[in-house]
């Protein structure tokens, strides 16, 4: 067993309160240590036992007087019932204090508990064993939790990587981070749910405290990760749970139980919220092993407390690289998106979506589309590219494929205001969806790189005018549909000037098209309405580091494209003004949209059929990201195409962290893309679906919504290599040597 136990917070304002009334003996006080943040570690005993606190100069900030806590449940329904104590001995260990505690729970059982606290540096653990003396029905947990009297739920703000950054007002209504828990004081979250287990709390005067499991397990079971009953006790779990609360006249507390119990909402239990409950049995020798962090800080803002705290879990839990043969990955998804480009009456692009298992066709699978989950002009891109690598047959037919792609589309969509994002390729003519309606995401991102492909074309001698004739169009519609802060809506609706969806949460997509548009034509109109749009973006979203909007169909919702679009927004104008001012916005974006990518291996469930599972027992969760707030726990890969977006920003900023995360994006992200040798249970090498579930819920961890192959996942990973082997060809090589060394070595 292993994993528990608790929580924390952290220091304040410490003018407020004033000293303790003294006693007639003063009590015994062993200090642990004292933090550059001038809060200093103590164990003190009174009458009851020994207590924990992290005092500050006048006033206790946190305390706990029985650090030892266990949940019990007698599994019939006789209800959930707390067993407290203060440690009974506390004694100095070479590499910290140890102390224990015997919490009984009834004249046949009780439960010893042993903590060794360690304060290095900023960083306070606690290792915990629990080992059960006795049996009994039912289960129990154990947690560590500790109390801030003098606090109150508003005086923090709060962070869960993925799945709240402060302000829950885009997260949704029952979301584990929604605006529903939020105003009832309370958040718990599962391991599961949380690329890195963390939770953060910063402070009005800047003081902050980060709480880490800094060796996950995660395991379960497959009937539980379907929540399959409300309460459930197995050996088996070895995930917790992270949470703070402050229910009415009680005062602020945050901590970790393991195995991990939470309350929120979860679908067919109804509208309110209710307890999911798991515990171990309470069997005589059973024991828990686990292991705690808290880091303590003090920042100036709440970007920079969430950057540190996010730093601090990835260098704790160092996620792996597991390195792949990159050069050969891209020509197999290069072969395998040609495959699918699909010609019907002379019209030529990639279906929106096909299945990865068999060859049945959606209703929609004539359907293409720009941008977002689409890319059908990335994908012509794509093909352009290799054929640029390839001379020889292949490469010339690749090319066919692209420019007719290309000319498709232009020829589908010809005036402005657009119809739609994409086309039937049955007629030719738009299609009427609202996947496909004019967002101004789908046609800005892929004009973009149509844009990029234009200027590439150019240098090789190889001009296409009217490439640029029909994206000028655009943007020459699009700049006078921007509003007076230099917003612009979401969407429009079709054929039309009017905003479908007003809101201007997505403003940042705008940016790079335009940033392009004044390069190659020399106007710097697109450019002026570029740089207000981005300055929109960061007063009313980034500066908090919060961005917005970025998935088309989850409107106004905190989502990780958010930040990575925000990020190429930013760089396009500090790469094209070298205004300090955009590096540092985009490394605010930067630094957010990596927090939706898991750093820890979470392993599926050991019961499950694995012919059943979509992502495969043992395979690395690693590289995978989280996609939304709303539905914290759903995971894909869409974060492939940013590898030469942290390239350039390790190459401006020489931040080495940028260079992890640049190689981890360029190598992890392919673990479930069936290649020669795993194909997994996919039709054949090339194929990968689109997402993945990882938290709890009906369908079960390492089962996705469905099995179907969208262009977005060839178009980004290809993107994401060929963009880094353009922008830096030597920082490629470096990144992609190992892999493909180790094969020709066993070759």
């Amino acid at each position: 067993m292993r994993h528990c136990a608790l929580t924390s917070l952290l220091l304040l304002l410490l003018t407020v309160g004033s000293p303790c009334t003294a006693t007639a003996v003063m009590p015994e006080r062993l200090n642990l240590g004292r933090t550059s943040t001038g809060a200093t570690v103590s164990l003190t005993r009174a009458r009851a036992g020994w207590s924990i606190g992290i005092d500050g100069p006048g006033s206790p900030l946190l305390s706990q007087s029985e650090p030892a806590r266990v949940e019990i449940s007698d599994g019939s329904g006789g209800g959930v019932h707390e067993f407290n104590a203060a440690y009974d001995q506390v004694s100095r260990a070479p590499d910290g204090v140890e102390a224990t505690a015997t919490i009984r729970s009834s004249p046949t059982v009780s439960f010893l508990v042993r903590d060794l606290w360690q304060l290095h540096d900023d960083d306070l653990s606690v290792q915990r064993t629990v080992v059960v003396q006795g049996s009994a029905s039912g289960g129990f947990s154990s947690a560590i939790v500790f109390s801030a009297p003098k606090l109150c739920w508003n005086d923090a703000s709060y962070l869960a990587p993925g799945v709240l950054y402060a302000d829950p007002t885009y997260d949704g209504e029952r979301s584990p981070g929604g605006t529903l828990l939020y105003a009832d004081h309370h958040l718990s979250l599962r391991e599961d749910i949380l690329p890195a287990p963390l939770l953060g709390l910063y402070f009005r005067d800047g003081a902050s405290i980060a709480i880490l499991d800094p060796m996950p397990r995660g395991d379960t079971t497959e009937a539980e990760s379907k929540l399959a009953e409300m309460e459930m006790t197995d050996g088996r779990f070895q995930f917790g749970s992270l949470s703070v609360s402050q229910p009415q006249g009680t005062p602020l507390e945050f901590g970790f139980q393991y195995p991990g119990s939470v309350q929120g909402y979860f679908a067919g239990h109804g509208s309110s919220p209710v307890f999911m409950r798991r515990y171990h049995p309470i069997e005589a020798g059973f024991s828990q092993n686990y292991r705690i962090a808290f880091r303590f800080a003090h920042k100036p803002t709440f970007r920079s407390f969430s950057r540190d705290a996010w730093r601090w879990s990835w260098n704790t839990l160092k996620p792996p690289i597991h390195e792949i043969d990159i050069p050969a990955a891209r020509r197999v998804l290069a072969d395998h998106l040609a495959a699918q480009v699909t010609e019907i009456n002379g019209h030529t692009g990639v279906p929106f979506v096909l299945s990865t298992v068999d060859d049945s066709h959606n209703w929609n699978w004539t359907m293409i589309a720009m941008g977002f989950v689409g890319k059908d002009l990335d994908c012509a891109d794509a093909l352009l590219r290799e054929a640029d690598r390839d001379t020889g047959p292949r490469g010339e037919h690749m090319r066919a494929l692209g420019l007719a792609m290309i000319a498709t589309m232009i020829k589908g969509l010809p005036s402005v205001p657009l119809p739609a994002t994409g086309i039937d390729l049955t007629t030719g003519q738009a299609w009427d969806h609202i996947w496909l309606a004019p967002w101004l995401r789908n046609a800005t991102e892929d004009m973009r790189v149509l844009m990029l492909a234009y200027r590439r074309e150019a240098k090789l001698g190889r001009p296409h005018p009217e490439w640029l004739a029909w994206v000028r169009q655009y943007c020459d519609w699009l700049i006078q549909q921007q509003r007076a802060d230099g917003s612009f809506p979401r969407r429009w609706k079709p054929s039309s000037n009017e905003a479908a969806e007003p809101s201007g949460t997505a403003s940042y997509n705008a940016v790079p098209v335009l940033v392009l548009m004044s390069e190659v034509t020399g106007d710097g109109k697109y450019r002026e309405s570029a740089i207000r749009a981005a300055d929109y973006t960061w007063t009313e979203y980034g500066s908090r580091g919060l961005f917005v909007g970025g998935a088309s169909d989850n409107p106004n919702i905190t989502d990780k494209e958010a930040g990575l679009l925000s990020l190429e927004a930013f760089l396009a104008l500090y790469e094209d003004s070298h205004d300090s001012k955009w590096l540092d916005y985009a490394e605010a974006a930067g630094d957010f949209a990596e927090s939706w990518i898991w750093i820890w291996n979470l392993p599926m469930p050991a019961d499950a059929d694995s012919s059943l599972l979509h992502w495969k027992r043992g395979v690395s969760t690693v590289g995978l990201q989280g996609i939304t707030a709303l539905h914290a726990g759903g995971a894909d890969e869409y974060l492939d195409c940013a590898v030469a977006l942290y390239a350039r920003l390790y190459n401006y900023t020489r931040d080495p962290h940028y260079l992890e995360v640049t190689r981890l994006l360029l190598h992890d992200t392919k673990s479930m893309v069936a290649l020669p040798g795993r194909l997994y249970d996919m039709r054949g090498p090339g194929w990968q679906q689109e997402n993945f579930g990882l938290g709890p819920g009906p369908r079960g961890r390492g089962v996705g919504s469905h099995r179907l192959w969208l262009p977005w996942i060839s178009a980004n990973h290809l993107h994401g290599i060929n963009a880094l082997e353009e922008y830096d060809p030597a920082l490629f090589q470096q990144l992609t040597a190992n892999a493909a060394k180790d094969k020709g070595e066993a070759q």
